[in-house]
């Protein structure tokens, strides 16, 4: 490496964007318990605090335990799109209900690893939280999707309970 790029790669002359270090902030002062809804300072200072860094100001005003909830309910949603994909009779059906679920479940885990710093800034929302115009649309279309889908595996497996009821009597 030639002498004048030296300075660009060195740790020295690295900074941390504005949100980043926001972001940080934020989620020291929430601590395990956090402030409390509504509490947040990090806000007030972080650009766009109700979409890219939204799981921040979570882990601000409900700490770790409320970061644990939101991160749970997307492994939940994770869980109910799995039991849909193995009782559902058709493949397509089943496959495109797992592969959105798995989408949005990504998207969640991207969305909290860019705010604890774990990835780069990307810009992602945070599914069914952030305030969004085009990604809250997708996301309910997704929601949706799975639910039909849902319904459909309902009905089938009433279909067979009945049918097994009747070969029984």
């Amino acid at each position: 490496m030639d002498e004048p790029h030296r300075e660009f790669f060195s740790a020295e002359t690295h900074e941390e964007p504005y949100q980043v270090q926001q972001a940080k902030i934020g989620i020291v002062n929430g601590g395990l318990l956090g402030k409390g809804p509504g509490n947040s300072t990090a806000r007030n200072f972080l650009p766009h605090p109700y979409s890219d860094f939204i799981f921040a100001i979570i882990l601000e005003e409900y700490g770790i335990f409320g970061a644990f909830l939101v991160m749970a309910a997307y492994l939940i949603l994770l869980l109910r799109s799995i039991r849909i994909f193995k009782n559902c009779p058709y493949a397509f059906g089943a496959f495109l209900a797992l592969g959105l679920s798995v989408t949005l479940v990504i998207q969640a885990l991207m969305h909290m690893a860019v705010n604890v710093n774990l990835l780069p800034v990307t810009g992602l929302t945070l599914p069914l939280v952030s305030m969004g115009g085009s990604s809250v649309i997708f996301t309910s279309l997704s929601i949706g999707i799975i639910l039909s889908v849902s319904r459909h595996v309902e009905e089938a497996e009433n279909k067979q309970a009945v049918a097994a009821q009747a070969v029984a009597a």
